[in-house]
């Protein structure tokens, strides 16, 4: 028996279900903020394994023959938290590219801002709607349905039998296309009416060829188009929170297709 009472095998099931929470929280959102110290994840991963390990259906393992079988088993445990922690991450991509595209039509896209979350350059818009996206999965409490989703993945992919099939790269690819179907409608109410905006300019260029088109369409597009912003930002809101909704039948899809 060991410090905390656990046999043998029981301590090497604990083990690997903190190392499949551990890839979890490498790259989940909020989890994985690059604000957070590793140290204070490190902790917070061990907490939650001690909270979840018991409600773990595992079926008796048998413990791995030598260094390279067990750094295999490793690898295939933070695949699985690390696989379910993406899928999520691609909601808040999805997100921060539709302000990008905002961004460009309005004229922002020149001015961009650091993302600490990442360490690279984005756009305003792009990150006021990351922002607004975290906002909504915290709400909506989906960083808990993150952590059940793990404990739910052993009941499809029991310890050390995850793996890299062709039917999950296609559920990846899947997922990438459907990132940007949603980048497309979240930025869509946004560039109708900046494409109005422009249409009517390039009549009044037309109609007033005296008017300086630069002049007045660049501070005209800042308003319309924050104005548009402003105004949909419940459906946005209403948007991301199907979009959340949807991460359970992603996460299943994928997660079923890694099982070896």
């Amino acid at each position: 028996m060991g410090a905390l009472g656990f046999t043998e095998t029981g301590f090497l099931v604990f083990f690997l279900v903190l190392v499949r929470m551990t890839g979890l929280f490498i790259i989940a959102p909020v989890f994985a903020h690059a604000s957070v110290p590793a140290h204070v994840k490190a902790w917070f991963a061990f907490a939650v394994t001690l909270v979840v390990y018991p409600m773990v259906s595992q079926p008796p393992i048998s413990t791995p023959g030598g260094v390279a079988e067990f750094a295999l088993v490793i690898a295939r445990e933070l695949l699985v938290g690390f696989v379910v922690g993406y899928v999520a991450l691609l909601v808040f991509a999805a997100a921060q590219y539709a302000g990008e595209l905002i961004d460009t039509q309005i004229g922002f896209g020149m001015a961009n801002l650091v993302d600490p979350s990442f360490g690279a350059q984005v756009t305003v818009v792009g990150q006021f709607h990351f922002l607004a996206a975290t906002m909504v999965y915290l709400a909506v409490n989906g960083h808990h349905f993150l952590v059940g989703a793990v404990v739910r993945s052993y009941d499809v992919v029991p310890m050390g039998q995850a793996g890299l099939s062709p039917d999950l790269f296609d559920a990846v690819v899947l997922r990438f296309g459907e990132l940007f179907k949603i980048s497309l409608r979240m930025a869509l109410p946004a560039a109708m009416c900046l494409l109005i905006t422009e249409m009517g300019l390039g009549i009044a260029a037309r109609a007033v060829p005296q008017m300086n088109v630069l002049m007045v369409g660049f501070p005209l597009k800042i308003c319309v188009g924050l104005a548009v912003l402003v105004l949909a930002m419940p459906g946005f809101v209403a948007y991301v929170r199907i979009a959340l909704g949807r991460l359970q039948e992603a996460i299943v899809l994928i997660i079923g297709a890694m099982r070896s």
